[in-house]
């Protein structure tokens, strides 16, 4: 196969197979060593706790995300709820990941260049995004998922395997109760499919595959307010502007995570990729599809997580052995810089750091068990401890042992308590609410408590506003504070059926958000 960096006639510099995979080998080694430093040493974080509590109370769906994740870390907390068993199977991902690069390499390879297909696997797994990708989010089972299914698909369509596009159905499928933006995958097979000979027997086979594990999400949403599709189609854009800096921040952050080098050869090599059909279809639409996005919303770094192995089966293709080669050496000089600032955040003091809200940060981090005993000392032993965002929140919970609720309003973040707390049962009891480095107004919370104190206190190197009041007003705050969010987060459109809403239920909004109106079949 002809390579960019040669006269189309001639073939370039290749390694041989032996070297290749010592090459693939030892990466493995490095990145893996790594990664179990991370997973061992590096605080929980807000996201990780967040997802943490899911698996306390497995459930067909959760607020704002299919189940999956939720799933994982139930199955995972029955060997233990540390961190590193927590990011276990992440911990994993991106060398499996690896492997299934080089697997679908060499199916499309020549024989005698299957060496490449070890050195794109080596390309991929030595590259930052790759190694630091030890933090369990809902990216980690949409990964996996999403990896099968182009494998599969890809398989399938060159074997005009119909079994094959079935079961890249069904791993898209659950790939979908991971993450909605398994949709970008499946509308990109989609649009390659209107290109097949077989096109209507494909596409058939491949919703048969997907339709089971999507009317899993469907019927969730049907008995909880619609929970995901009112999270991830109209709370969370409620912020969203046209704008070109966040088409250049997509732009930038593409660039930085194939990285720069492989980015070039991808370009220069196009001619020969593209013509692997199925896998350009399956890594350009997407992105096309976040560059549309990008125009009005910031697109996350993990967002595209998934399709980033598809451009190192793709670079395999085109790029020589040596090249590739040479961008191990790439990033791992890249890497370097990312070494040093994950080792400076878990083992170096906090006063390295130029900025104090960043070293209170840190430390709220590192030093939540201390910062928790403080807090709860001097609680009545019917006291409820509570805080004002989700994410200290939900570290807060991991912790503690018990819900950690955010007292207020909150933001449709936040909403994942109308599904964990229930108001109800603190009716009359004393409430303490705590903000990291955050003055609080107590007229705040005057019509809910009795007795209120405010006071501010340094706990582990963070200070802290902590108020204190008694004799919680439920009805009063659920006629304010969870009317409010009615109002805001569960205007369900009129076109859905609401066949249950255990938050309307709960609380006695059940005709607000619409519960058993059948919405279109009215």
């Amino acid at each position: 196969m002809p390579s960019h960096f040669s006269r189309p006639d001639q073939h370039g510099p290749e390694l041989t197979l032996k070297t290749a995979k010592s090459l693939f080998g030892w990466i493995v080694v490095i990145t893996a060593v790594i990664k179990i430093w991370l997973a061992w040493f590096f605080p929980m974080t807000g996201d990780e706790a967040f997802f943490h509590l899911w698996s306390t109370d497995l459930n067909w769906g959760y607020y704002d995300h299919p189940p999956m994740v939720g799933w994982w870390l139930w199955a995972l907390s029955h060997l233990g709820n540390e961190p590193i068993v927590i990011r276990s199977l992440t911990l994993l991902l991106t060398t499996a990941i690896a492997g299934g690069v080089v697997l679908l390499a060499r199916e499309l390879l020549p024989r005698e260049q299957e060496s490449r297909a070890w050195l794109a696997g080596a390309v991929y797994l030595s590259m930052p995004a790759s190694w630091f990708a030890v933090f369990v989010t809902t990216d980690t089972p949409l990964i996996f998922f999403m990896g099968l299914a182009i494998y599969a698909y890809v398989k399938a369509i060159r074997s005009e395997s119909g079994a094959g596009i079935f079961l890249a159905g069904c791993f898209l499928g659950l790939a979908f109760l991971s993450k909605y933006f398994a949709v970008l995958l499946g509308v990109a097979f989609g649009f390659h499919l209107m290109f097949q000979r077989q096109r209507f027997k494909y596409l058939f086979l491949l919703l048969a595959g997907v339709l089971p594990f999507a009317s899993v999400n469907i019927g969730y949403n049907l008995h909880n307010c619609w929970n995901n599709i009112m999270f991830n189609l109209v709370n969370r854009h409620e912020d969203a502007q046209l704008g070109w800096g966040t088409v250049l921040t997509y732009l930038g952050m593409m660039l930085y995570l194939i990285t720069p080098w492989a980015m070039w050869s991808l370009l220069k090599g196009s001619r020969v990729w593209l013509r692997q059909s199925a896998l350009a279809f399956a890594l350009l639409v997407p992105l096309v599809l976040f560059l549309v996005i990008s125009l009005e919303k910031t697109v996350g770094l993990h967002w595209v997580l998934g399709f980033l192995p598809i451009a190192f089966v793709l670079l395999a293709l085109c790029t020589q052995g040596i090249w590739m080669k040479r961008y191990v050496w790439f990033n791992a000089f890249l890497s370097v810089p990312h070494l040093v600032l994950f080792g400076l955040l878990m083992h170096a003091d906090v006063s390295v750091w130029p900025k104090k809200d960043f070293q209170e940060d840190v430390l709220f981090h590192r030093n939540m068990p201390e910062i928790l005993a403080e807090f709860t000392r001097d609680m009545p032993a019917n006291g409820v401890l509570t805080t004002i965002a989700y994410s200290p929140a939900a570290l807060m919970t991991y912790h503690y042992g018990q819900v950690v609720p955010v007292f207020g309003p909150g933001k449709y973040h936040a909403r994942n308590d109308d599904t964990f707390v229930d108001w109800r049962q603190m009716d009359g009891k004393p409430i303490r609410i705590v903000a990291k480095a955050k003055p609080i107004d107590p007229s705040l919370y005057t019509d809910y408590l009795s007795d209120i104190s405010v006071k501010t206190q340094t706990i582990g190197g963070v200070p802290f506003t902590i108020v204190d009041g008694s004799n919680f007003n439920y009805q009063r705050f659920r006629d304010v504070v969870l009317r409010e969010a009615v109002e805001k987060y569960y205007q369900i459109p009129s076109a859905l059926p609401v066949l249950d809403c255990p938050f309307a239920r709960k609380y006695g909004f059940e005709e607000e958000c619409r519960l058993g109106d059948i919405g279109v079949f009215n």
